[in-house]
C-alpha cells in the first residue's frame, strides 16, 4: 500500500508540475521513477536492518543455552 501510494502521489506531482511546465510527460515518468527507486532502497534498509536484528537475537540464545 505504501508504495502504490507514494508513487500515485510522486505522479499525481509531475502530472501538475508537467501541466504548468507544459512538459508532458517528463515530470510524470521522472517522478514515479524516483519514488519507485526511493521506495525499493527504503525496503532492502529496512529488511536488511531487521534480519541483522534477528540474527542477533538468534546468536544470543544460542550462546544463552
Amino acid at each position: 500500500m505504501e508504495i502504490a501510494g507514494t508513487t500515485l502521489v510522486f505522479f499525481l506531482l509531475g502530472w501538475f508540475t508537467d501541466s504548468r511546465l507544459e512538459t508532458t510527460p517528463l515530470f510524470m515518468i521522472v517522478f514515479v521513477v524516483l519514488a519507485l527507486v526511493a521506495q525499493f532502497v527504503k525496503l532492502y534498509y529496512v529488511y536488511s536492518a531487521e534480519m541483522a536484528q534477528l540474527e542477533t537475537k538468534r546468536r544470543e540464545s544460542v550462546h544463552a543455552q
